[in-house]
């Protein structure tokens, strides 16, 4: 488990920022550049901080009891091995190395890829960072797998419940319904409301006759203009702030 940060590597007369993770007594230091591809930042490491993970030692101290190790060089073996046995619609279990606000890296055999907010469930997730914790395992399903382009394309809310499947038994058209404020979404005129009676959310549209917009967190009333099971979303307009 990576349980801290240092900048005690020193390559190429620069000091490289190391996840640390102890194995019994010895320090194993895990600079960055072998920790991950393509990024040299430190925020990488913080991101990944309380996640298990595999490694190759490269190099070791006996009088310091020191070991310097490469997580690339594990998962490219890893990889190797397991990837070719893979098929597309196979469920498989990943491991959460990172979580975002609206994604989370996962190891998927030594391979790191993203899950997008809207492949980890039915529902609006707000942030991802609620939900899901580093070092946590995760059910998906292999939507996509092209091992010679690197493409893959992983799902977890086939294991989730929808709640647009019954959805009418909670809400009807011209419904009015109690629910919270919890986003602005970007590009759309509206507020994000999460419904009182149900797990969905609902675009609302706040009408010109407010002169005070809701703000973070407001319970409102709201009434239902369209309900689209099939497209998971649900359009309201805004009735009053409570």
């Amino acid at each position: 488990m990576i349980t801290g940060i240092e900048d005690e590597y020193y390559l190429k007369n620069e000091h490289i920022s190391c996840a640390i993770v102890w194995y019994y007594d010895i320090k194993i230091l895990i600079p960055v550049n072998l920790l991950v591809q393509k990024s040299t930042s430190k925020s990488i490491i913080r991101g990944m901080l309380g996640a298990e993970i595999d490694f190759i030692v490269l190099e070791y101290d006996s009088i310091s009891n020191i070991a310097i190790a490469s997580r690339i060089d594990a998962m490219e073996l890893r990889s190797n091995i397991e990837i070719p046995k893979l098929k597309q619609n196979d469920t498989i279990k990943v491991r959460i190395i990172a979580v975002g606000v609206k994604h989370i890296l996962v190891d998927m055999y030594g391979k790191e890829v993203i899950i997008r907010a809207q492949n980890l469930q039915h529902i609006y997730i707000v942030n991802c960072k609620d939900i899901y914790k580093v070092g946590e395992y995760l059910r998906v399903k292999i939507k996509k797998l092209d091992i010679s382009n690197n493409v893959y394309e992983l799902s977890a809310k086939e294991f989730e419940e929808n709640p647009f499947k019954n959805i009418r038994k909670y809400i009807v058209l011209n419904g009015e319904y109690t629910g919270t404020v919890i986003a602005f979404p970007k590009g759309n005129s509206g507020i994000l409301v999460q419904l009182d009676n149900s797990k969905v959310t609902t675009l609302c549209r706040v009408p010109a006759r407010f002169n005070n917009y809701p703000h973070f967190k407001d319970k409102v009333l709201i009434k239902i203009t369209e309900i689209n099971e099939n497209k998971k979303f649900v359009y309201s307009y805004l009735m009053r702030i409570i």
